[in-house]
């Protein structure tokens, strides 16, 4: 059986909702002027679901070691109560970013500037 495919979702706060759950969410792509791999656009793949997450990395050749720990915040408890869950991803940036996201959303974003976010909209 093939590995989940992520799912891009226009409201973050979804795609914590579906990483919680244990789906794959492509987080929005971030432009990092510093970072540890040079400045880029950077992207990930989030889950609550270490296996699955790791199914995924394995199908597209990155290894079991790109996975990281960082949990989820539960959007759906009032921000000043809000509690964390467990939570996983797997950074992507340079070329690894085509294996997960549309190549026409990486085309749109790699002709913006560096002060802007893939919306468009000035930071």
């Amino acid at each position: 059986m093939p590995p989940d495919l992520p799912r891009y979702f226009e409201r973050r706060a979804d795609g914590f909702r579906h990483a919680a759950a244990g789906g794959l969410w492509l987080a929005p792509l971030v432009y990092l002027e510093t970072a540890r791999f040079g400045p880029g656009w950077y992207g990930k793949v989030v889950s609550a679901d270490p296996a699955r997450l790791l199914a995924w990395a394995t199908s597209k050749g990155i290894p079991p070691r790109a996975l990281q720990v960082k949990s989820l915040p539960d959007v759906d408890m009032p921000r000043s109560r809000r509690r964390r869950l467990p939570g996983y991803h797997i950074d992507l940036w340079g070329a690894r970013l085509a294996l997960a996201y549309d190549p026409m959303r990486l085309a749109r974003v790699r002709g913006l500037s560096s002060g802007r976010s893939p919306s468009g909209q000035s930071r």
